[in-house]
């Protein structure tokens, strides 16, 4: 009985050992992976054209003790059954020898229609990528991978002007003013701030702006998702000594997003008081000074024989009391 128990407890005490000097006997097979951990890709929009091309790396282990065909199926999702113009290239079907650890690519891109862009604010659609592997060409099974994808952001304003007739504003007379709006617009596909603005005149340097709480200053946003642009109103000013003339009104606004600035210029005339109607108007005023000039004097006036006479007449007079 203590012979039983003593190999027992040589039995317990010696199998961590055994275990631990056993292969590790795992079931060959193959994997399927990105080589890079990102969750989010970012794909770089051209800020014209919005064409782009992504190149995805990704990995295929075959642990088998023989080479196995694996062919490839991409699928990108969309929203809204519009179509974003994707198109994907794969390694076709490949050989994957055995024992090996092989690196192919994918390629997404946009070559045509890429316009659907410009319009998506932080848009985000994932790519699925399925591999089956084949032996003997028969599927023995599938796996799939997927990556989060998102366009860059491009940055851009168009500045326009409302009202406009003929493409020009509002024709002013001197001595007036007018409120125009000025809209700044974004042409890229995020939202954006204004950094800088500056409003000028070219060729009318009498003319006058008023921008206070126009709402187009310095730091202001533009576009919330639902809004692409901004509308602020400025006043124009024409003294009353401006002549006849084309005016040009440059407005520059400078994105805070990609730091360039962009132009909007308004042409609008100053209509100046007519010569001929300033001379009517001056032809009238001297006529009513005239007028009140001849009522003012309407009195008859003394003669001076009468004077005279009168002053003889009262010497006589004098001299014959004497």
């Amino acid at each position: 009985m203590k012979r039983i128990l003593v190999v027992i407890l040589l039995i317990t005490a010696l199998s961590p050992i055994a275990t631990a000097q056993v292969p590790d006997t795992q079931a060959p097979g193959w994997e399927i992976g990105w080589e890079d951990d990102e969750e989010i890709l970012i794909f770089e929009l051209d800020p014209d054209t919005y064409k782009f091309e992504l190149v995805i790396d990704f990995w295929i282990e075959n642990t088998y003790p023989f080479p196995i065909d694996v062919d490839f199926e991409t699928e990108i999702g969309e929203e809204g059954g519009i179509d974003f113009g994707f198109q994907t290239e794969d390694p076709g079907k490949v050989s994957v020898p055995a024992n090996s650890n092989e690196s192919y690519e994918l390629k997404i891109s946009c070559v045509s229609s890429c316009s659907a862009w410009s319009a998506r604010n932080n848009f985000l659609t994932t790519v699925d990528f399925t591999a089956t592997n084949y032996v003997a060409e028969q599927a023995q099974g599938s796996q799939e991978i997927s990556k989060k994808l998102q366009p860059s952001s491009i940055y851009g304003f168009e500045v326009t002007f409302e009202p406009l007739t003929n493409s020009k504003g509002p024709e002013l007379k001197a001595g007036t003013d007018k409120k125009i709006d000025v809209l700044i617009w974004i042409t890229g596909n995020d939202e954006d701030a204004i950094s800088k603005i500056d409003m000028s005149f070219r060729s009318c340097p009498q003319m006058k702006i008023e921008t206070k709480d126009s709402g187009l200053e310095a730091g202001t946003k533009v576009g919330d998702g639902t809004n692409t642009y901004k509308k602020g109103s400025v006043e124009l000013s024409a003294p009353s000594s401006h002549p006849d003339k084309t005016c040009k009104l440059v407005v520059t606004v400078t994105s805070e997003g990609n730091g360039i600035s962009y132009i909007g210029n308004l042409e609008f005339d100053v209509d100046a008081p007519d010569v001929s109607e300033n001379k009517e108007k001056e032809e009238d005023s001297n006529k009513e000074s005239s007028d009140l000039t001849v009522e003012d004097n309407s009195m008859p006036t003394i003669s001076s024989l009468l004077s005279v006479l009168t002053v003889m007449f009262a010497a006589l007079i004098r001299r014959n009391d004497l």
